[in-house]
Order: C-alpha cells, then sequence, then structure tokens
C-alpha cells in the first residue's frame, strides 16, 4: 500500500525534508512537499533568532531546504510532464477559471495570477 502524505498539521516539514523519492511519485505529492518546503522557509525567515546557536541551527536547515529543493527538481519535470499527459494538471492559466486569455498575460506571473496568489495568501493568514 502506498504511504500517503502526512496531514498538513503533523510533521510536514520533517517529512518533505526526508520522503524518499520516487520515479513514479506523483506531481501533485511533490507540490505538496515543495509548498511545505516553501511554508519552512519563510518560517525561518521571518522569525526572529536572538541567539547564535539558533542561528547556526537556521543557517543549516536553510541549507536542507535549498538541497531539497534542487534535489526535487527533476522529479517536479517528469511528474508534470506525466500529470500534464494524463490530464491531471493544466497549463497555470487554470489559476483563474474567468480568465481565457492564452495570451501572454497567462501563465503563474499573470497579474490575475498574482492577484489570486495574493488573495490565498491573505486568507490564509487572517
Amino acid at each position: 500500500m502506498k504511504k500517503p502524505y502526512p496531514s498538513r498539521a503533523k510533521d510536514k516539514w520533517q517529512h518533505a525534508l526526508t520522503r524518499p523519492l520516487s520515479r513514479r511519485m506523483k506531481f501533485e505529492t511533490i507540490e505538496l512537499m515543495r509548498g511545505d518546503l516553501f511554508e519552512f522557509l519563510d518560517l525561518l525567515t521571518t522569525q526572529f533568532f536572538d541567539h547564535p546557536r539558533s542561528w547556526a541551527t537556521n543557517d543549516a536547515d536553510i541549507q536542507r531546504i535549498a538541497d531539497r529543493l534542487k534535489e526535487l527538481t527533476p522529479y517536479r519535470d517528469r511528474a508534470a510532464r506525466a500529470a500534464l499527459k494524463a490530464r491531471r494538471i493544466d497549463y497555470a492559466c487554470n489559476i483563474d477559471p474567468d480568465d481565457d486569455d492564452p495570451g501572454p498575460g497567462c501563465g503563474p506571473f499573470s497579474a490575475r495570477g498574482w492577484q489570486e496568489l495574493h488573495r490565498q495568501w491573505e486568507r490564509a493568514h487572517q
């Protein structure tokens, strides 16, 4: 039986850092892992650590996150191609379902994409 990704509240950062990677890992799982790593990175770079020992631990954790993100990249590319082929995901235009413009304004960095990202971030941090 496949080991499911852990609940969103239980040790997700450590799991994202240590879960074994496989060529058959789903794109959605990789994206959850990346999201957890970026959340951990955000915590480490925005919290104030006032003790030199904390600085050293903080720096080591930041390096671990960077190494893991680098390690995930080839798996993410392969999984994204498979997910696109299986039609489980679509190009980033679907960030805003009302946006039918396939032009240069479409994609993860389009104005509507950024607006939606900021709306989601504000809702999550209220």
